[in-house]
């Protein structure tokens, strides 16, 4: 843990990690996938995602010399949930996810976007 972290006024608190073993249990994962993925971009240069409070939900923006390129971004727990929530594909390039279940939720249809799973990068990188 960096330094910066073990100066927080850390505590044993019995409610508060009650609490925590709860929230595990029905984590709220879209939230979790959004903190998974940005500790995975972490400081990259010339990286940034920048949150809308709309669909879709961030744009993820890259800066490569003099260029600028930009995706649209929809954060889901699964990649179904992007279909059940009945979002348009044509206003998003990316899903970033937990889980990949699109096949097994929808086997005859193909998933209109690539998927991001959280947890990937760290093997590319």
């Amino acid at each position: 843990m960096c330094l910066t972290f073990e100066k927080l006024p850390w505590k044993e608190d019995k409610d508060l990690l009650e609490e925590v073993d709860q929230l595990f249990v029905k984590r709220q994962y879209e939230n979790w996938v959004i903190f998974r993925f940005g500790c995975e971009l972490g400081d990259r240069d010339g990286v940034d995602l920048v949150f809308r409070g709309k669909y879709p939900d961030a744009i993820l923006v890259k800066m490569t010399g003099e260029k600028l390129e930009a995706l649209n971004i929809e954060f889901e727990e699964r990649s179904s949930d992007f279909k059940r929530h009945g979002h348009d594909p044509e206003k998003c390039d990316l899903i970033v996810c937990a889980y990949d279940d699109w096949k097994e939720k929808y086997p005859n249809d193909r998933c209109p976007l690539p998927v991001y799973v959280v947890g990937s990068l760290k093997k590319e990188c």
